[in-house]
């Protein structure tokens, strides 16, 4: 019987993983990131901007609801509805329960036209996920990949 479980287990592990990554290629398309060298001004952004959007960005995810004039046309047509709703449905189904505590960038860089940040969200529990935020010129989103969950 113990091994059952661990089987069960395993296999929700696995569908679990499964999911995440197809949200995250959803959500992100073929957004990359490169090493490169430090953030120069792309984008204006500054990193108690990004952090103060990084919350409000996992808030609205969670309730389904974001602002698509913080998003680039190109970023705004590759996000769906049906992959908003499906990142809502995700946050929830993993209790996420309260709002972040607070978030911090730990990475920048800046490639071309485009801004990257890394940005640590902090819960109330001690967990910690983290976003990959992606800006052009104007200061419009590109891009956004959760990359860890909490729990994880």
């Amino acid at each position: 019987m113990k091994t059952g479980v661990r089987e069960e287990r395993r296999g929700a592990g696995v569908l679990h993983l499964a999911v995440l990554r197809l949200v995250a290629l959803l959500l992100f398309g073929s957004f990359a990131i490169a090493v490169a060298g430090p953030p120069s001004s792309v984008g204006n952004q500054t990193n108690v901007g990004v952090e103060k959007l990084a919350l409000q960005w996992f808030d609205g995810m969670r309730t389904g609801r974001i602002d698509r004039d913080q998003l680039s046309a190109e970023y705004s047509a590759q996000l769906t509805d049906t992959a908003i709703m499906g990142m809502a449905q995700y946050l929830q189904e993993y209790k996420y329960g309260a709002s972040p505590l607070g978030a911090e960038v730990v990475q920048s860089r800046t490639i071309g036209e485009q801004a990257f940040y890394v940005v640590k969200l902090v819960f109330p529990r001690g967990d910690a996920a983290s976003l990959m935020m992606g800006f052009n010129r104007d200061g419009k989103i590109t891009g956004i990949s959760l990359m860890g969950m909490a729990g994880d």
